[in-house]
């Protein structure tokens, strides 16, 4: 089965980026197409999967981040596994017959017909939460909110508690379905993002290190519940509904906004 790919209207259409701040990222590096443009009518082309990135940074840029940074903030989440659950290509390639509920769920996210494609309450996860625009916990490993990285709003860049240049197995797509484990930091550029050098290593104690000297005292590695944070702002970020929102809309098809007791899988 051939992977589609779409133009830069269809991607930016479909997470709601203006088409200024994709060309930004494509001079910066921050993205490559997987067929370029210019010259006798030869049209831009992505393919899902780089779309997919795209739309986390769009999200992210929603949340009041600058371009720059919500780009840098997608690589300091460890998705190069999570991702591959969204991604139509994988979907339609490798999860024809699953009959799990989360399965099932995907395969309605790709159909004109589908209904049950929105996350339920019981299956909302991949939570990205902010806290005082400078800690960003997420929970797509798994694990409820592990703390990915330090925002220094001063210097303007990122201190990643995950070694960003290092595939995390999360979701065990790429293992069970014999996917490539090479991570999508590898196909950009290093001058694109806000981080600093010693971080972008593959030594992982030395990381640690450096990570565990821009921790205050007092912050915690991993948050249970928001419930009992005690902070002046939070942002909250669900993967899960904007991924699904990018692919319907990048697909052409309809979304049927409901709430989630309506949900029924």
């Amino acid at each position: 089965m051939s992977e589609a790919v779409f133009t830069d209207e269809q991607v930016t259409r479909a997470c709601n980026l203006h088409i200024d701040n994709l060309r930004r990222l494509i001079t910066w590096g921050a993205v490559k197409p997987v067929q370029a443009g210019g010259g006798r009518g030869r049209v831009r082309k992505w393919t899902a999967r780089q779309g997919l990135r795209i739309s986390v940074t769009a999200q992210f840029v929603d949340a009041g981040f600058s371009l720059q940074m919500a780009h840098t903030l997608t690589y300091c989440l460890p998705l190069d596994d999570f991702l591959h659950v969204y991604d139509p290509h994988v979907i339609r390639s490798h999860l024809k017959g699953g009959q799990g509920l989360a399965t099932r769920r995907l395969r309605a996210m790709l159909s004109p017909r589908g209904k049950n494609y929105w996350p339920t309450k019981r299956y909302l996860c991949s939570e990205v939460f902010i806290v005082d625009k400078r800690y960003l916990y997420a929970d797509v490993l798994g694990d409820q909110g592990l703390l990915c990285a330090i925002i220094d709003t001063q210097r303007q860049c990122v201190y990643p508690n995950f070694l960003p240049s290092h595939y995390y197995e999360g979701m065990g797509v790429v293992d069970s379905l014999n996917l490539s484990h090479d991570p999508d930091i590898t196909k950009i550029s290093r001058r694109s993002l806000l981080i600093d050098d010693e971080f972008l290593g593959s030594d992982y104690e030395t990381h640690h290190e450096r990570f565990q000297q821009h921790l205050p005292p007092g912050i915690d590695s991993q948050v249970i519940s928001i419930g009992g944070l005690v902070c002046r702002n939070l942002s909250l970020i669900n993967l899960a509904v904007g991924l699904t929102e990018f692919v319907r809309k990048l697909l052409g098809l309809p979304v049927d906004y409901h709430p989630f007791e309506e949900s029924n899988l």
